[in-house]
């Protein structure tokens, strides 16, 4: 019976946590600066900051918070899309600045990959229910007590941190927000994506950062 319950379990089980969030919001800031209904701003840049070798994760992040912001009414775009993936390389900051002006761009949002953490957990096998008596309940689990336990397994964990910048050019590039993230165990780079501009997009909603 018990073994028909856990088989049916299973199944159940992972369809939760498909359909669960891997990314939570860790700390978030706001400056006295910003407006109290939001800061405006007539375009924004999203910019993800990761090395080439995480390049599929840059745009995917860059991509998923750009489009969550066009939902929210603000027009945004990607640097990958308008600038290609190294058009800030080997250019000062005042490059930098006079070509965001001249493409009318007044925010910047930043993604950054602050920290990057695997660690590794033994879990133990299911040992059953054991007999009801003293004596031989002890000695029914005293294999268990002096040797290695039965059906265990280590289960490896990853978790990717994140934070995130929203600057105003039009305040000499003043940072007006900035927020941390964490995400455990992605099962895409895609799904990490999404997962991270959804806790960031609700956070900025519920702070009324953009108009």
């Amino acid at each position: 019976m018990m073994k028909k319950l856990l088989l049916w379990c299973v199944p159940v089980v992972m369809l939760f946590m498909a359909g669960c969030s891997s990314s939570r919001l860790t700390t978030s800031w706001v400056s006295k600066d910003l407006q109290a209904n939001g800061q405006h701003f007539n375009k924004v840049l999203v910019l993800g900051m990761l090395s080439a070798k995480n390049r599929a994760v840059k745009v995917n992040m860059e991509n998923e918070l750009a489009s969550g912001l066009i939902n929210m009414g603000i027009q945004a775009v990607t640097a990958t899309d308008v600038y290609g993936p190294n058009a800030f390389r080997h250019k000062s900051e005042n490059q930098v600045l006079r070509m965001l002006k001249k493409d009318g761009i007044d925010g910047v949002i930043t993604i950054a990959m602050i920290d990057k953490n695997a660690s590794r957990r033994f879990v133990p096998g299911y040992y059953g229910v054991g007999p009801y008596y003293f004596w031989s309940y002890y000695s029914f689990y005293a294999p268990y007590m002096w040797g290695a336990p039965y059906g265990g397994y280590y289960e490896r964990t990853t978790s990717y941190s994140f934070e995130t910048n929203l600057y105003d050019l039009q305040q000499k590039n003043k940072m007006l927000y900035s927020a941390q993230s964490e995400t455990i165990d992605p099962s895409s780079a895609e799904k990490m994506s999404y997962d991270f501009a959804k806790t960031i997009l609700k956070d900025m909603q519920a702070k009324r950062i953009l108009r």
